[in-house]
């Protein structure tokens, strides 16, 4: 009657019909988290207070479906930036804050090193000394002559 085929056939359809209503009720989930984000957003104004239901309703559906097509959720809207000055500061970028000189701190908080130890942009700058005197004495033993004393030979 039945074969192993369509057994697993039909279970698959089962399981991708319970997956369908599973997504499906995530979404209205989070619909209905999107349109209480808008309301309270819209009740939180001052200006909303001269407005009906009617329209705070029609207001609440325009956006939550603008917000759908565009793919805001409500963590989105409730997302506040921090405050730089209660992020955890290194230091003021004065000398006392790294242990060098004031314009090593800044030299190497300017090329993003902030919090890390001096020595790396300094290895980094060695190694590009280093590199540029290489390939100058490749540059100049290929062409055969020195710029200021002439031919080498």
């Amino acid at each position: 009657m039945y074969t192993k085929a369509t057994r697993r056939g039909a279970a698959f359809l089962v399981a991708l019909i319970l997956l369908m209503g599973f997504v499906t009720l995530a979404f209205a989930q989070d619909s209905t988290d999107l349109q209480a984000t808008i309301r309270a957003a819209i009740l939180s104004d001052p200006r909303s207070s001269g407005m009906t239901e009617e329209e705070i309703d029609a207001m609440v559906a325009a956006l939550a479906s603008e917000a759908e097509m565009q793919g805001v959720t409500s963590q989105d809207i409730m997302w506040r930036p921090q405050d730089p000055a209660s992020f955890d500061e290194v230091g003021s970028g004065s000398g006392e804050t790294c242990g060098y000189s004031a314009f090593l701190c800044a030299l190497n908080d300017a090329f993003g090193f902030s919090g890390s130890p001096l020595i790396i942009p300094l290895l980094l700058g060695v190694c590009s000394a280093l590199l540029l005197f290489v390939l100058g004495s490749i540059l100049l033993h290929t062409h055969g002559h020195h710029p200021v004393r002439g031919s080498l030979s």
